[in-house]
């Protein structure tokens, strides 16, 4: 019996200690897991608060850069206070009642990505956020036809530079056989004649500019018509008109009140296009220097002109990918003509994407080059051309050549009209996109406004031009000019000229390269004895 009794009672111990023990486990599984939970959530709850303290931080964008340009960076004001900012927010998130004793134990940034880092890239990724919720403006077609046209005239352009050289060869030429005369006679003639060699300004004028004995002296060679000398003295009205023009400059003549140009400039230091290296803009000012080559006294400055290659290239991310940027351009952007921001650094702010230069004056006259250039390669292959115009250019090449019995000089007499009534025609055309007119794609009779007859009167008259069936603004060309600058990577950065100098105006030290576009900050969180490590990216 008592064996009995002592085997139950083991038998029970035996129960209570496996019981015991089973709680035990138990108890320790559910503190483990419920340390885990605990770990869990301070981590989750961490992370929510280093994510609420980076969000917190990018909600510190730039005000004035949002509300000109609709832009999100960081305001470059802010940049010095992201640590402390962060700290201060991470540590107050878990402040009050909350359960977890956490706080920020360290907190350092890592790196950083600005508005001026990879050529643009983050100002081209927020344009394109903006542009989204935009409706982009279709690019007019009329664009397209200008650059099919302009590798047309580009063809054509290098005929007419063999028909320069041409002109070129048979006034050397005529030099030559002058050198060679042995008579005495044919040496006295080559005196009087001597305005004519190697400078077809002299061969031009030479008769006007005679004393009153040589011109008998002239005329008794071979008597001068009153219908001669109306071609001659036109001629020289014409060359002089031209001639004032272009020493009182371009635009003068094309801005209808050039008084109130703006001469506004911005500082060259600190700019983000200081970070452009081999511009293309750079071989197109070298380019555009070459108008003020052109004179209507030689052949120097046509045969100069006609050596420029002036197709365009429509297959660059402006054209393609990155074409939104224009239409982006256009709304956030002032021009020559359109509505003035008289509070910005620039008033012509499209003209300085496309020149670069650091004053108002010197960004138009380059687009105005840059038109004028255009044209006159347009117009001067028309009138080489046009039979009636042809037969016009011949009579008065006649007139000025014939008298003094030098047809070799007369392709080159012909090639310096030609060119005078182009860049007339030309100037016309410029006054008159600058005045808010249209000028046509494609120049036929129908469209050409020049007589020799009146053309002196007519620049004088300020003409505006006729239309066509395709016609081309000012503000056509500023959008063709951006468009074919091929890599949108140079007007990125002009961009951000223009508004660094715009907002700095209001936040004195504003500099682009300031302002963030993403961050990452790395550090760790004291909960208890245990430290949670983060690391973690914000960005716009």
């Amino acid at each position: 019996m008592q064996v009995q009794y002592d085997k139950y009672f083991d038998e029970r111990g035996q129960i209570t200690v496996f019981l015991s023990l089973l709680f035990l486990v138990l108890m320790m599984s559910f503190l483990f897991i419920v340390e885990g939970v605990i770990s869990y959530s301070a981590s989750s709850l961490g992370e929510d608060a280093v994510k609420g303290a980076g969000e917190s931080i990018m909600a510190n964008y730039d005000r004035e850069l949002f509300k000109n340009y609709h832009l999100f960076f960081l305001d470059p004001r802010q940049k010095d206070y992201i640590v402390t900012d962060g700290k201060e927010f991470i540590n107050q998130y878990f402040s009050g009642n909350s359960f977890f004793d956490i706080y920020c134990d360290s907190l350092e940034v890592t790196g950083e990505k600005t508005a001026v880092d990879e050529d643009g890239l983050y100002l081209k990724h927020e344009i394109r956020e903006w542009m989204k919720y935009r409706e982009e403006k279709e690019i007019a077609k009329v664009l397209e036809d200008i650059i099919r046209n302009t590798k047309k005239n580009d063809g054509e352009r290098k005929e007419c530079q063999e028909e320069v050289d041409s002109a070129e060869t048979d006034v050397k030429k005529e030099q030559d056989e002058e050198v060679n005369q042995e008579t005495k006679e044919e040496t006295n003639k080559k005196d009087t004649e001597s305005d004519l060699k190697g400078d077809v300004d002299k061969n031009t004028d030479n008769v006007e500019d005679m004393k009153p004995d040589e011109k008998a002296a002239s005329e008794e060679i071979e008597p001068v018509s009153e219908e001669t000398l109306k071609e001659r003295n036109n001629w020289k009205e014409i060359k002089g008109t031209l001639q004032l023009l272009m020493r009182t400059g371009i635009l003068f003549y094309a801005a209808e009140h050039p008084e109130s140009l703006s001469r506004q400039s911005i500082p060259g230091t600190n700019l983000p296009s200081k970070r452009v290296k081999g511009s293309s803009f750079d071989n197109e000012q070298r380019l555009l220097d070459k108008m003020d080559e052109l004179s209507f006294s030689s052949l120097k400055g046509i045969k100069s002109l006609l050596s420029v290659d002036i197709s365009m290239d429509g297959r660059g991310t402006l054209w393609t990918k990155d074409r939104y940027i224009i239409s982006y351009i256009e709304d956030c952007f002032s021009f020559y003509g359109g509505s003035d921001k008289k509070d910005n650094a620039l008033l012509y702010e499209v003209e300085y994407l496309i020149s670069g230069k650091n004053s108002d004056i010197d960004n138009l006259k380059r687009v105005a080059n840059y038109i004028l250039l255009l044209r006159f390669i347009n117009n001067y292959i028309f009138t080489g051309k046009d039979t009636q115009m042809k037969t016009h250019i011949n009579t008065m090449a006649s007139a000025i050549t014939g008298v003094m019995g030098m047809p070799q000089t007369m392709k080159a007499v012909q090639v310096l009209i030609r060119m005078a009534i182009s860049y007339g025609e030309s100037l016309l055309e410029l006054h008159t996109l600058f005045s808010g007119g249209e000028v046509p794609l494609i120049k036929d009779k129908t469209t050409w406004n020049l007589t020799l007859k009146t053309m002196a009167e007519q620049l004088r008259n300020k003409q505006i031009v006729k239309k066509g069936k395709k016609n081309i603004s000012y503000k056509d060309y500023l959008k063709l000019f951006l468009l074919t600058k091929g890599n949108s990577r140079t007007v990125c950065y002009r961009m951000m000229d223009i508004m660094q100098e715009n907002i700095a105006s209001k936040e004195p030290g504003f500099l682009m390269e300031n302002c963030l576009f993403s961050y990452s900050w790395k550090g760790s969180l004291a909960a208890g004895g245990v430290k949670l490590n983060f690391v973690k990216q914000c960005s716009y």
